[in-house]
C-alpha cells in the first residue's frame, strides 16, 4: 500500500510557496506491506474525481512521482489543479488530527500497472476499513442542508458514485467536509440522514457491516440482494467498475478485465454463488411490473432496486415457512439439507433444488428469501423459450391450488443473444372507414410513434386500444415481445387489468405452435363484436429471419356468426409496395403461377381492376366487372388515371428476352415464358384505392381482383420443360405462341374482401344445443332437418345435457338438483312429446297441468329443502373447502378469504356463458338475511346481471317463455329452408341465444325460489342445532366464497356462447342485421348504376 507522508508533503508545499529549493531526494510516497502496514495509522480520502470538461483535473501517480523533477512551469500547472489542492487540504486535516500518513486513490495507485490496479481494487475495502479516519470531501456542497431532507432536495454528487458506497460503509469513523473543508459531521451522528439518502440501514452505518452480517436476528442480517440494492442508483465512469466497486462489500475477489463490459457484474455474481448459499441473489426484479430476461443473473446493480429489504433464509427457517404455507411434509422430506444449502455453477446452468409449481406454460420457483412486510416467500416465474428458459417479471395469473414439489433446475446464466427491442408497424388506415380511432395505449410507458410500437426487454407488452365512439365499441390489439418471440392478437376491451392482459398475451406468445416458413409468413386472428355482424381482424406478419420489425394489419371484417374467436389461421398473403394492402393468393393451387412473383397464367385478356370468381372446382377466372365503375358511386375520385404502363427490366427489352418460370398445377410439368419488351399495368397502391376496396368489401365479398397485367410482344413463346427427364433439356417441338397478348396477371383476393370462415366445431356445438332443446319440447318428429344428431338424443340425456351446462353438477350441494328441465313438458302444457302442433297459440296450453296458474314457479320439493338445510348444518368447512383465514371475522374483505373445493373442480363449467350470473344469484340468495357486523361485509356485490335478467323479485313467466319458444321455432323453420351460408350462421346463433336466455330465466327463478326458502328455514327453524350468530356466519361464509368465485370470472369476449347469450339478452338478431345490411347494399348498387348511366 502506497501512502503519502503528510509532513513531507506539507513541507514541500511550504517550500514551493516560499520559492525555496526542495531536495530531490525527498520522498512523498512510500510503500508499506505486511506488519509494517499494520502498524501505520493513516487517514483516507473519499471524494469524487474531477471532470476535465468542467475544469477539474486530478493529480495522478506519475504527476506526484515527477513533482520535484519537472520544470517550474509544469510544476505550477500541477499545483493549480483542483486535485492538488484536495491532496494538500487532506494532509492539513490529517495533521490536525495527529496522523502522519494519508492515502488518496488518485495519486497512490499506479494505474499504468494492471497488477497493481487489480491488487488495489481487491484490497480497497480492507484499506478503507483499516483507516483511522476517513475524510469525505463534498466538493459541491456548502453547509449541511443536505442532512435535512425536508429543507433541501439537493444531494451531493458523492452519494451517486459507485466507489463511494464501500468508502462510506467500510471505515469505522467517517467525517464529512464541505467545499471549503468546513466540518459537517460524523457518520454515526448523521446515520439517520445517511440512511434515508442511501437506503443503508442505520445499524450498518453505526455498527459496521461485519457486525450486521453476524447478527443473531435474521431480519437484521443484510442479504446479498440487499447489499446490491444499495448500489442500484449509483454510477461509475467505467461500466466494469459497477461490479468491481462491490467486491469488498460482498467479500469476494476476482481479477480485473477492463473491456468486458457488463460481463464483469455477471462474473461477480458467479463468484458470490461459489462462496455463498444466499438465494436472494436471484430475487432481483421481484416487484417489476413487466419485462423479461434470458439469464437468471442480473445485468447490473440497478436490477436490485426493489431488494432493499429482502431477507435471506437459512434452510431450517425456509422449510418451516414452506410447511406453514401448505407444502406437504412428504415433499419437504424429499429435499435434503445439503441440497437446500448448496447450488453450483455448471456449463448447463446453475444447478439448484427449489420448490416448484408448474401451471400452464409457466414454472414458478420459490426462493429462500422474503420481504418482511409480505406474508409470502419470494418467487420467480420461468417459461420455456426454445432450448433455454426466460424469466418473466410482473403479474402472472397463478391458480390457487397449484401444487409445489422440490425439483432440480439448471437456471441459465449465459445470456442468449436476443435483440433488446422489436418494432410492430401498425397498418390501421382502413379502421377510419368503420368509425374506429386510436384511443390510448397501455401501459403509459408505451406510445405509438409514426404508426409503430417498439417493445423491449423492460417493456415487453402493449395493448393498443381502439374505439368507435358512436356506439362505444372497443377492442384491443395486444402486442408482446419476449425471448426472441413476438405476437400480435386482438381482444375485446372489457376493462381488464394490466396483469390479466399481459398474461393473456403471453399465453398466445408461448402457446403458438406455428413455425413460420418463407412462403407462409402471416397469421390471422378474428374476434366477433357483440351485438353486431362485424369483427376485428388482425393479420400479423411473422418474421422468418432476424428482422427487428414486422407489420400488423388491422381491419374490420363482416361476419354473420359461427366463427371461432382467437383461432390462428395461416394464409399465403402477399404484401408488396405494388399492391394496395394485403392480398390473399388463393389461386396458388388452382392456376399455374410464377415462382418468383405472384403472377398467374391466363387464357383471356384482362384489365387491372377486374373482379370476378373462379367457379367451384374450376381452373379459369371469370371476370364480372371492374372496380373503377364503383368509384364515383361510393364518393371517391376515379382511379383510372392512376393505372399507367410501366416498363421493367424484369419483363425484357426489344433486344433481349426475360424468362419467367411458372409452376404448373396437378402434374410435374414446368413452364418457361420468354418475354420481349413486356409492359406492366397495375392499379395504384395508394390510400384512395385502399378506401375503394374497403367500401366494396361487403358488395364484392369473396371476389378476386386483377391487380396487375403484363402485355407481351408477338415474339413471346412458351416452351415446356419436363422435369422427369434426366437432363432436363427443352423439347423444342413443344414451343407455342400464346393466344392472348396479356397472359400474365396478378389475380388475388383483397384481404378485406375475404369473409371469416365457418368454424365447424362451433357449429356442431350450437346444433347440439338446438337438438337437445328440440327433444325437451317435443319437436323431433315435427322437423324436416336430417337427424344425424337428434336420433341419439333422449329426454334423459337432454335433461342431463342442460343441467350440466347450467352448473347443476358443480354446485348442487348448495342449490339442489335443478328440476326446471324436467318440468319443461308441464310448462309447455303437454301430456307427451308429440302433442305440440305447429301453431303456438298461448290459449292451446291447458292450465290443469301447471296447477291452475299462468305464472309458474318451479316446484321446490320438501325433500330438496330439507336436504339443503341439513347440508348447511353439517358442512365441514375444512373438508368441503370453505377455508377462510383466521382473521375472517375482522377481515372479511381479504382477497384470499376463502375458496371452494367444488369451484376448483368446476373449471369446465366456468366457461359457461352464464356461470358468473348463476354464482351471483346463489351468492345473493344466501345473503338475503343480513347478519350484524362483523359478519356482514360493507362491500356491495357488483351487479353482473342485466336488470332485465334479475329474477330475485319476479316469478317465472310462462307466457313469456312460450312466446320465446314460438320465436325459436320460427327461426328453426327459416334455418331449414335457407340455402345461404351466412343466413344459416346468423339464424343458428340467434336460435341458440334465445334458447339459452329462456332456460336461464327459468333456472335463475328456480334457484332464487328454492334458496329463499332454504335460508328462511335455516335461520328461523328452532330445530336447527346452532346459535343464531353461527348460522349468520355460516351463511355469510358461503355467500362470500360464491362472491369471490364469480369475481374471478373474467370476460375477454372470446367465449362464443357468452357472446351469443349476450346478444340474446340485448334482443339483437344477427339475422335481422344481415338482412338490413343487404338491403342497404342493394340500394347503394342501384344508386351507383343510376350514376353511371
Amino acid at each position: 500500500m502506497r501512502l503519502i507522508d503528510v509532513i513531507a508533503m506539507l513541507d514541500i508545499e511550504t517550500r514551493f510557496d516560499a520559492k525555496k529549493k526542495v531536495p530531490r531526494t525527498t520522498k512523498v510516497l512510500k510503500e508499506f506491506y505486511g506488519p509494517a502496514l499494520t502498524e501505520k495509522e493513516y487517514a483516507i480520502l473519499s471524494h469524487c474525481w474531477g471532470v476535465e470538461k468542467e475544469g477539474e483535473q486530478e493529480v495522478l501517480f506519475e504527476d506526484m512521482k515527477q513533482l520535484l523533477t519537472v520544470s517550474d512551469k509544469e510544476r505550477k500547472e500541477i499545483r493549480r489543479r483542483t486535485g492538488y489542492m484536495k491532496i494538500i487540504d487532506t494532509c492539513r486535516q490529517a495533521q490536525k488530527d495527529g496522523l502522519e500518513w494519508v492515502w488518496i486513490d488518485t495519486c497512490c495507485i499506479n494505474k499504468e500497472s494492471s497488477s497493481e490496479l487489480s491488487e488495489a481494487i481487491n484490497s480497497m475495502y480492507k484499506w478503507y476499513g483499516n483507516a483511522e479516519l476517513c475524510y469525505v470531501y463534498l466538493h459541491d456542497t456548502i453547509g449541511d442542508s443536505w442532512t435535512n431532507r425536508g429543507e433541501s432536495k439537493a444531494i451531493p454528487k458523492w452519494f451517486s458514485r459507485g466507489w463511494t458506497l464501500q468508502e462510506l460503509i467500510a471505515p469505522r469513523v467517517v467525517r464529512f467536509f464541505g467545499q471549503k473543508w468546513q466540518w459537517i459531521g460524523e457518520k454515526a451522528g448523521l446515520a439517520d440522514a445517511l440512511s434515508e439518502i442511501t437506503g443503508i440501514p442505520d445499524k450498518v452505518l453505526k455498527e459496521g457491516l461485519q457486525k450486521a452480517l453476524s447478527s443473531a436476528d435474521d431480519l437484521e442480517r443484510p442479504s446479498v440482494a440487499q447489499i446490491m440494492s444499495w448500489a442500484a442508483d449509483r454510477a461509475t465512469t467505467r461500466e466494469e467498475d459497477r461490479a468491481y466497486s462491490l467486491l469488498g462489500l460482498l467479500g469476494v475477489h476476482m481479477p480485473m478485465l477492463y473491456g468486458e463490459g457488463k460481463n464483469a457484474f455477471r462474473r461477480l455474481q458467479l463468484e458470490i454463488i461459489r462462496t455463498s448459499n444466499d438465494q436472494s441473489i436471484f430475487a432481483w426484479g421481484w416487484e417489476r411490473e413487466s419485462g423479461w430476461s434470458n439469464s437468471i443473473l442480473a445485468d447490473d446493480p440497478s436490477c436490485f432496486w426493489d431488494c432493499d429489504e429482502v431477507v435471506a433464509m437459512d434452510p431450517e427457517w425456509f422449510t418451516s415457512e414452506l410447511s406453514i404455507h401448505g407444502m406437504p411434509d412428504d415433499e419437504l422430506s424429499k429435499c435434503t439439507q445439503e441440497q437446500l444449502r448448496t447450488f453450483t455453477v455448471t456449463n448447463d446452468g446453475i444447478q439448484i433444488w427449489l420448490p416448484t409449481a408448474n401451471f400452464g406454460l409457466y414454472t414458478e420457483v420459490t426462493l429462500a428469501c422474503l420481504h418482511p412486510h409480505s406474508e409470502y416467500l419470494i418467487t420467480i416465474c420461468l417459461v420455456i423459450c426454445g432450448s433455454t428458459c426466460c424469466r418473466i417479471f410482473g403479474y402472472i395469473a397463478r391458480p390457487e391450488d397449484r401444487k409445489k414439489e422440490f425439483k432440480e433446475h439448471f437456471l441459465p446464466y449465459k445470456e442468449t443473444k436476443y435483440p433488446s427491442a422489436f418494432t410492430f408497424e401498425l397498418q390501421d388506415q382502413t379502421l377510419s372507414h368503420d368509425g374506429f380511432v386510436l384511443d390510448h395505449v397501455i401501459p403509459d410507458a408505451i406510445e405509438v410513434k409514426d404508426g409503430s410500437v417498439t417493445l423491449s426487454t423492460d417493456n415487453d407488452f402493449a395493448a393498443v386500444a381502439y374505439v368507435r365512439r358512436e356506439d362505444d365499441t372497443r377492442f384491443l390489439v395486444l402486442l408482446s415481445y419476449c425471448g426472441g418471440r413476438r405476437s400480435a392478437s386482438p381482444l375485446l376491451n372489457f376493462e381488464q387489468d394490466l396483469g390479466y392482459l399481459r398474461s393473456r398475451t403471453f399465453e398466445g406468445l408461448f402457446n403458438s405452435n406455428h413455425k413460420p416458413r418463407y412462403d407462409d409468413p402471416h397469421l390471422m386472428q378474428h374476434i366477433h363484436f357483440r351485438q353486431s355482424i362485424e369483427g376485428v381482424r388482425v393479420v400479423y406478419r411473422v418474421p422468418f429471419d432476424s428482422s427487428l420489425r414486422c407489420t400488423v394489419t388491422i381491419d374490420i371484417a363482416k361476419c354473420a356468426g359461427c366463427c371461432t374467436p382467437g383461432e390462428r389461421l395461416t394464409y399465403y398473403l402477399v404484401e408488396t409496395p405494388r399492391m394496395p394492402g394485403l392480398m390473399w393468393n388463393c389461386l396458388l393451387h388452382k392456376l399455374p403461377q410464377t415462382r418468383d412473383m405472384p403472377l398467374s397464367l391466363m387464357e383471356s385478356e384482362l384489365r387491372p381492376g377486374d373482379y370476378g370468381r373462379v367457379p367451384q372446382g374450376g381452373d379459369k377466372f371469370r371476370p364480372e366487372g371492374n372496380i373503377i365503375e364503383f368509384a364515383a358511386g361510393v364518393g371517391l375520385d376515379p382511379i383510372e388515371d392512376g393505372i399507367r404502363s410501366i416498363h421493367s427490366p424484369e419483363l425484357g427489352t426489344p433486344e433481349s428476352k426475360a424468362s419467367i418460370h411458372l409452376n404448373a398445377v396437378g402434374d410435374l410439368i414446368r413452364h418457361r415464358l420468354d418475354l420481349y419488351d413486356g409492359t406492366s399495368w397495375s392499379i395504384p397502391a395508394n390510400q384512395e384505392v385502399v378506401s375503394l376496396l374497403h367500401a366494396l368489401s361487403s358488395r364484392l365479398s369473396g371476389r378476386l381482383l386483377v391487380t396487375r397485367v403484363i402485355r407481351c410482344s408477338d415474339r413471346c413463346r412458351s416452351p415446356r420443360l419436363y422435369s422427369t427427364t434426366r437432363r432436363g433439356e427443352f423439347d423444342m417441338n413443344a414451343w407455342q405462341t400464346l393466344d392472348t397478348p396479356t397472359p400474365l396477371c396478378s389475380v388475388m383476393m383483397p384481404l378485406i374482401w375475404r369473409q371469416i370462415d365457418l368454424d365447424q366445431g362451433l357449429m356442431t356445438m350450437l346444433l347440439k344445443i338446438i337438438d337437445n332443446f328440440f327433444v325437451l319440447v317435443g319437436w323431433v318428429d315435427r322437423l324436416d332437418e336430417p337427424k344425424q344428431l337428434t336420433e341419439s338424443v333422449t329426454v334423459e340425456t337432454a335433461i342431463e345435457f342442460f343441467v350440466d351446462m347450467f352448473g347443476g353438477g358443480d354446485i348442487r350441494y348448495f342449490i339442489g338438483e335443478i328440476v326446471f328441465f324436467r318440468e319443461l313438458p308441464r310448462i309447455m302444457g303437454m301430456e307427451n312429446y308429440t302433442e305440440l302442433d305447429a301453431g303456438m297459440d298461448k290459449g292451446r296450453y291447458p292450465a290443469r297441468d301447471i296447477s291452475g296458474s299462468r305464472e309458474v314457479t318451479v316446484i321446490a320439493h320438501v325433500q330438496r329443502i330439507s336436504a339443503l338445510v341439513a347440508f348447511l348444518e353439517e358442512i365441514d368447512d375444512q373438508t368441503f373447502g370453505l377455508q377462510l383465514s383466521p382473521e375472517f371475522d375482522v377481515q372479511v374483505g381479504s382477497k384470499n378469504a376463502g375458496w371452494m373445493t367444488m369451484w376448483k373442480s368446476g373449471s369446465g363449467w366456468r366457461s359457461a356463458p352464464f356461470a358468473a350470473q348463476i354464482l351471483e344469484v346463489t351468492a345473493t340468495a344466501y345473503d338475503e338475511w343480513e347478519p350484524a357486523w362483523p359478519y356482514r361485509t360493507t362491500r356491495p356485490i357488483p351487479l353482473l346481471i342485466d336488470a332485465s335478467l334479475r329474477s330475485q323479485d319476479s316469478k317465472f313467466d310462462r307466457c313469456e317463455f312460450l312466446s320465446e319458444v314460438e320465436q325459436i321455432k320460427k327461426w328453426c323453420e327459416m334455418l331449414i329452408r335457407s340455402n345461404d351460408d351466412h343466413e344459416r350462421r346468423a339464424l343458428v346463433e340467434d336460435t341458440v341465444g334465445k334458447i339459452l336466455l329462456a332456460c336461464w330465466r327459468g333456472v335463475a327463478s328456480e334457484i332464487v325460489g328454492v334458496l329463499r326458502e332454504v335460508v328462511d328455514r335455516y335461520v328461523n327453524d328452532e330445530a336447527v342445532d346452532q346459535q343464531p350468530q353461527d348460522r349468520a356466519r355460516r351463511l355469510h361464509k358461503i355467500q362470500w366464497v360464491f362472491k369471490a368465485a364469480f369475481e374471478e370470472i373474467s370476460d375477454d369476449g372470446l367465449n362464443p356462447l357468452r357472446r351469443i347469450f349476450d346478444d340474446a339478452v340485448h334482443r339483437v338478431s344477427k339475422h335481422q342485421l344481415l338482412l338490413t345490411e343487404r338491403a342497404e347494399l342493394a340500394s347503394q348498387s342501384n344508386e351507383a348504376r343510376h350514376t353511371l348511366k
